[in-house]
C-alpha cells in the first residue's frame, strides 16, 4: 500500500481512468470490419469471440486499474463517439467529434480457462458449462437462464434475461464443481443465481446444492452468496443460513415504491410487494448479520436522490446496497431508452462509496455479498489509497476458508 501522505495526484488520475472506463461502458465502442482485419491475429480472435452475454474485458496498456471489481467490458455500439482503430496491429481507442483524439492503447484480458474446468461431472457434463472462475477465486454459477416472470408477462422492464426452455444445471453438478474447485484452492466464493423458478422452487434447489457441498467438503458453512427473491415466509431466510450459505442477496432493483410497482410487476405480484421486500432484507440482517446481506438498485431509472435514499436506508440497517449502471438492452421493455450521462453515474457511485465508509462496511464485506464488487467499491478502494507506489490498485483475493476469519480492517 502506498504511504499515507499527498497521494492526491495519483487518486485524481485513477478517478479519471475509472470515469473513462465508465463512459466507454455506457457509450460502447464502434468497430469497422476493416480495422479488425488490421489487428494482430490474437486481438482479432479475441474480438470475434466476444458476444453480448460474454463481454470482452480489457485494460488500458498504460492504465493503473487492472482486474478491479469494476471491469470494463468491450461493448460494440455502432455510431458511438468512441471507435477502435489499429496501430501496427495493436487496438487503440479514439474519441470522435470536432477534433479526433487518441484515448489510448488497450489490451484484452486473456480468457484463460483453469485446467480444472476441463474436467467433467459424474454425469459427463464439462465443468466449464456449469461455472466460471475468476482470478480472485469467485466461482459464478447461473444455474438457469429461464425466468418464469417473462412467460407470465411480468418480467422487469429493464431485463431481457429469460431464455425459454433453458438448461437447468442440477444441484449435484453445481455442488460437485464448486467442491472440486474449493478443495483445490481455486474456488473460494460461490455466487449462485438465476431467475425466478416455477412455483418459487429456488429454496429446494439451493438447499440441495448446499447438501452436495457439505457432503463433499465437510463444511458446515461455506463462502457462498445465495441470490434470491424476497420470500413471503421469512423463515425461508433462516433455512439458507442453516444450510451453510455465508451471505444472501435480494435485489430490490428500484427504491421508489411507485416506480417499483411499474418497473418490477413480477416482483410486485409474487414477492408480497415493496414493503415485504424491504422487511425481508431487514429480517435477513437478523439472521446473517451486518455486511452479509445485499441488495442492488438499477441505477439510472429513478431519480438519484431516491437511489441514495435507498442505499442509505439499507446501510443504516446493515445491508450493503449497490447501484448498477443501467443501459437499455435489446429485448427489454425499456429498449431504446437512454441512460443518464456518465457524470451522473460517476457522482452517484462516489456518493455510495462515501456511505460505505460512513456506515463502517469493510472492504471484505463489499466483496463477500456480490458477484462483482462494483464501481463504488473501486472508488472506495481508491479513496482509502489502497494502491502501490506506482498507483496500481491492489488486486482483491478471497480468503481460502472461513476458519478464523477476522472482521477485516475497517476503512474509517
Amino acid at each position: 500500500m502506498a504511504h499515507a501522505g499527498d497521494n492526491k495526484a495519483i487518486k485524481d488520475n485513477l478517478y479519471k481512468e475509472l470515469e473513462l472506463q465508465l463512459d466507454l461502458a455506457i457509450q460502447g465502442i464502434s468497430v469497422d470490419a476493416e480495422e479488425i482485419n488490421k489487428l494482430s491475429s490474437d486481438h482479432t480472435n479475441a474480438l470475434l469471440s466476444a458476444d453480448a452475454s460474454s463481454p470482452l474485458a480489457f485494460n488500458f496498456v498504460d492504465g493503473k486499474i487492472k482486474g478491479s471489481g469494476f471491469d470494463t467490458g468491450f461493448r460494440h455500439q455502432d455510431n458511438s463517439i468512441y471507435g477502435l482503430e489499429s496501430e501496427e496491429g495493436k487496438p487503440v481507442i479514439y474519441k470522435y467529434g470536432k477534433n479526433k483524439s487518441r484515448v489510448g492503447e488497450i489490451e484484452f484480458r486473456n480468457k484463460i480457462r483453469h485446467p480444472l474446468l476441463d474436467l467433467t461431472t459424474r454425469d459427463g457434463v464439462p465443468f466449464h458449462t456449469i461455472a466460471s472462475v475468476r482470478e480472485d477465486g469467485q466461482v459464478h454459477v447461473n444455474y438457469s437462464q429461464e425466468c418464469v416472470l417473462k412467460e407470465k408477462g411480468e418480467d422487469c422492464f429493464f431485463c431481457n434475461y429469460s431464455v425459454r426452455n433453458a438448461t437447468l444445471k442440477t444441484p449435484q453438478q453445481v455442488g460437485e464443481v464448486f467442491s472440486t474447485l474449493y478443495e483445490a484452492g481455486v474456488g473460494k466464493h460461490l455466487n449462485l443465481t438465476s431467475g425466478f423458478l416455477f412455483e418459487r422452487k429456488e429454496l429446494d434447489y439451493y438447499l440441495d446444492v448446499a447438501d452436495e457441498i457439505q457432503s463433499r467438503t465437510g463444511l458446515k458453512e461455506f463462502r457462498a452468496t445465495a441470490v434470491v427473491g424476497a420470500p413471503l415466509d421469512f423463515s425461508v431466510i433462516d433455512k439458507y443460513k442453516e444450510a451453510g450459505y455465508f451471505s444472501i442477496r435480494m435485489n430490490i432493483e428500484i427504491w421508489d415504491k411507485n416506480i417499483w410497482n411499474t418497473i418490477c410487476p413480477g416482483k410486485r405480484n409474487h414477492c408480497g410487494g415493496w414493503d415485504n421486500w424491504v422487511k425481508a432484507l431487514e429480517y435477513a440482517v437478523d439472521v446473517f448479520g451486518k455486511g452479509r446481506v445485499a441488495s442492488n438498485i438499477v441505477g439510472g431509472i429513478e431519480p438519484k436522490n431516491s437511489i441514495l435514499e435507498g442505499i442509505e436506508y439499507k446501510a443504516s440497517k446493515g445491508i450493503i446496497g449497490s447501484a448498477s449502471t443501467w443501459r437499455a438492452v435489446v429485448g427489454s421493455v425499456l429498449e431504446g431508452h437512454r441512460s443518464p450521462e456518465t457524470a451522473w453515474h460517476f457522482d452517484l457511485q462516489q456518493k455510495i462509496a462515501s456511505l460505505y465508509k460512513r456506515y463502517g462496511f469493510s472492504f471484505s464485506d463489499l466483496h463477500n455479498v456480490s458477484p462483482s464488487a462494483g464501481l463504488a467499491t473501486t472508488i472506495y478502494q481508491i479513496e482509502q489509497e489502497d494502491f502501490d507506489d506506482n498507483g496500481v490498485l491492489t488486486p482483491w483475493q478471497y480468503p481460502t476458508s472461513l476458519k478464523g476469519e477476522p472482521a477485516s480492517v475497517l476503512y474509517l
